[in-house]
């Protein structure tokens, strides 16, 4: 009677003081892996061995969460060209557990209605806090999303880019009537929340230099998982004692942060890339079904050859504007750098898809008619630090730069090797990104063709047959001062 009086009083003793069990974990050491991929631009390939390598530090860790920073879309048209444009993407993601994604500027591409029904489908959510949807198409996003991890609330913070025209680098009409704030002001808004999670994450589509000067201005922040500029942080970058990491592009990496909590506190950081490229093994059932959204026999087809490699900006783009100006008389065309999403066309059969990975976006070509003067105000409002930012076809230009590399004047000569009359005006093509995007004086309003740039090279180079571009070279920089 008495033993069983004392079992009695110290089963009372160890339920009156005995941890919970959220108490219990936090009194441990909890590892918490957190994967991140950005800018993966509706690469495939390497689906089948993230689900793997996931599966792997499952094994290794207490809690593994996988995160994306942005740009999932555009890139590979078997994703861009699919019957139901992007699905193959969150597809595959939701099938290896993606529990957050930021909104990337490339989100937009497709269009709003598109974007709609792929966050429909997505199994996570896409947050950004310096986007205002409310008046818009696309469904209102949360600004932050957290995940909770044995009794851990994880916290995070997405934030898209903007471009000089105050909207991201999309083409504007694919964000019309969404409102977009200072992304590095409107985190500011939440940084009062920082102590209330366990960890304070930023997971930014801004690129590696503004996320840097997003941890220098918010201490608040443990770590920025970001994207955009597609920079492999493959050493830990610490700036005002915040972790910085972003995992290049096209799932060649995926990041590891690894979060190490002991009673109840967060007490180390690291950070790690891991090569998807070179990692063995894969999972099988990806693997294959990406091989089925890979079966589209249509890209297949062969459209043309080149005669040999195609290979940089200025071979490429030099292509891009002679479709455009060849199968529309124009007297100049113009190509942003940027646009062009390959670095080569191989020597050898020209197919559909090379033709859409090379040029993704679905933009028309817009004819405008100028004069030489508007022509070089486009050419030197895109030329920021004698950067070279436009290929041109009909002829070639010249950036004469200072010392501090600004641009004194632009020279134009047409493909006869002749100044441009002053006073005539000139039929030119650009494509509507630019139109719409870029600053340049023009009377003109421009008149679309009624065709997407894309489907102009197609024309071209059905008709050409072959295409030799080895060697061309149309943009030239001479510093005056080195005269």
């Amino acid at each position: 009677m008495k033993i069983t009086r004392i079992l009695l009083l110290a089963t009372l003793a160890m339920s009156l003081f005995a941890c919970s069990p959220e108490e219990t974990d936090q009194a441990e050491t909890t590892r918490i892996a957190i994967l991140h991929t950005n800018d993966m631009h509706a690469s495939l390939d390497h689906f089948g061995k993230l689900d793997a390598y996931k599966k792997e530090m499952e094994k290794k860790y207490d809690h593994v969460v996988l995160v994306s920073a942005g740009d999932i879309f555009s890139g590979n048209p078997v994703v861009d060209f699919y019957e139901d444009k992007g699905y193959p993407m969150v597809d595959l993601m939701n099938r290896v557990g993606y529990q957050a994604s930021t909104v990337g500027n490339h989100e937009f591409d497709y269009g709003q209605e598109v974007f709609k029904k792929r966050m429909e489908q997505a199994n996570f959510p896409f947050i950004c806090a310096n986007m205002d949807t409310r008046d818009a198409v696309v469904p209102r996003t949360e600004p932050y999303v957290v995940l909770e991890e044995g009794g851990y609330k994880l916290f995070f913070l997405g934030l898209v880019e903007l471009g000089n025209n105050g909207v991201p680098s999309t083409h504007p009409d694919k964000v019309r009537d969404i409102v977009f704030t200072d992304p590095l002001e409107s985190a500011g808004n939440y940084m009062d929340r920082h102590n209330s999670y366990d960890a304070f994450i930023g997971l930014t589509h801004l690129g590696y230099d503004t996320d840097k000067k997003l941890a220098s201005t918010y201490e608040q922040f443990d770590a920025i998982l970001g994207g955009h500029s597609h920079t492999l942080v493959d050493t830990p970058q610490v700036i005002n004692d915040v972790l910085l990491s972003q995992a290049g592009d096209d799932m060649e990496y995926v990041g590891k942060v690894t979060l190490t909590f002991q009673e109840g506190k967060l007490t180390d950081r690291s950070a790690e890339m891991v090569s998807l490229a070179n990692y063995q093994p894969s999972s099988p059932a990806l693997d294959s079904l990406v091989k089925q959204y890979r079966n589209n026999e249509a890209l297949n087809r062969v459209i043309g050859e080149a005669a040999s490699d195609i290979r940089g900006k200025d071979e490429l783009g030099s292509l891009f504007t002679d479709a455009q100006r060849k199968m529309h008389d124009l007297d100049f065309a113009f190509q942003n750098n940027g646009g062009i999403r390959i670095g080569e066309i191989p020597q050898g059969p020209i197919r559909v898809k090379t033709i859409y990975a090379l040029d993704p976006f679905g933009n028309e070509l817009i004819e405008y008619e100028m004069r030489p003067a508007e022509i070089k105000s486009l050419i030197r409002n895109a030329s920021h630090h004698g950067h070279v930012d436009l290929q041109i076809s009909g002829g070639q230009y010249s950036l004469h730069l200072n010392e501090a590399d600004e641009v004194e004047h632009v020279e134009i000569l047409d493909k006869n090797g002749n100044k441009p009359d002053p006073d005539s005006t000139y039929q030119v093509g650009l494509n509507s990104y630019i139109a719409s995007s870029y600053e340049f004086d023009h009377s003109d309003e421009g008149e679309s063709l009624y065709v997407t740039t894309a489907q102009n090279l197609i024309d071209y180079i059905e008709q050409e047959g072959t295409v030799d571009y080895a060697g061309v070279k149309r943009v030239f920089v001479e510093h005056t001062h080195d005269r």
